[in-house]
């Protein structure tokens, strides 16, 4: 899938310095609570709970009894369907290298429909916008307790997009890795997320020019989040279970593993 890339065009000096600094970020832990709705009158399609501890992030996928963990210590991401008793483990550098090599079969051109050539400005209603030919964000930020929470939520969102690029359901990480750059270098976490896909509105024009501030027919996809600034005795017991858990899980490889996984979530579901 030519959807793939590693070059985002407002990455600066601040982002990189962000990185130096995320080993000393994820000695904080909190957690940050995910409702994700197709309509807004209706329930939440999906609910989901991540933990950011000193070593790893885990994410609980309520809604699809799905585990995704980010494991800084040995450099993995696995992903674990509960209800199949099976996990499967990809190294971060195998990852990257994958997602080098897809992003060196890519054109200019194919960057270019999936990538915002801005930065996210400020629009009515207290939202930022960034957005691409194919689709745009709308979000809303606020300062964290300590700004290094800021760094732990963008590195995990970084990995679980790209893990989700390469792996079903295939999702395109360029826009959301841009809005990721943009939240570790402001020091701010989102409070809500609305995705649209552009591609779903046939009355739009194509065009590479920076996305209207003007409403869109396509309904997005609203994801609310509440961080938690420290976890409960009810996190920590969730986390020595799934320890407990995990060594009874088959690992599996990626073949099997999406071969065999339960049906996953809408296709049009947001990334954190």
């Amino acid at each position: 899938m030519m959807i793939l890339g590693l070059r985002l065009p407002f990455w600066d000096q601040a982002t990189s310095v962000a990185f130096g600094q995320n080993q000393e970020a994820r000695q904080i832990e909190f957690r940050v609570d995910t409702d994700i709705y197709a309509d807004e009158s209706k329930p939440p399609i999906q609910s989901t709970q991540t933990m950011f501890l000193a070593t790893k992030t885990i994410e609980w996928d309520d809604t699809h009894r799905r585990l995704l963990l980010v494991d800084y210590v040995d450099r993995s991401i696995t992903l674990a369907d509960l209800p199949a008793q099976r996990k499967y483990r990809l190294g971060m550098s195998e990852l990257s290298e994958r997602l080098s090599s897809l992003q060196a079969q890519m054109t200019a051109q194919e960057n270019g429909v999936w990538i915002s050539s801005t930065p996210p400005r400020w629009i009515d209603g207290g939202f930022f916008e960034l957005g691409c030919e194919r689709s745009m964000y709308r979000f809303k930020t606020a300062p964290p307790k300590v700004q290094a929470m800021a760094i732990q939520y963008a590195d995990f969102a970084d990995w679980s997009v790209k893990m989700h690029a390469v792996n079903p359901p295939y999702k395109p990480p360029l826009l959301r890795m841009q809005l990721n750059a943009y939240l570790r270098a402001q020091g701010e976490l989102p409070t809500e997320i609305r995705l649209t896909d552009l591609r779903s509105d046939r009355s739009r024009p194509v065009s590479s020019k920076p996305v209207s501030s003007k409403p869109v027919s396509s309904k997005p996809v609203i994801a609310r989040l509440i961080v938690q600034d420290q976890l409960t005795g009810q996190d920590s017991d969730r986390v020595g279970d799934w320890e407990v858990l995990a060594s009874t899980l088959k690992t599996v490889s990626e073949v099997e593993y999406f071969q065999q996984a339960n049906s996953g979530p809408n296709p049009k579901l947001l990334k954190r």
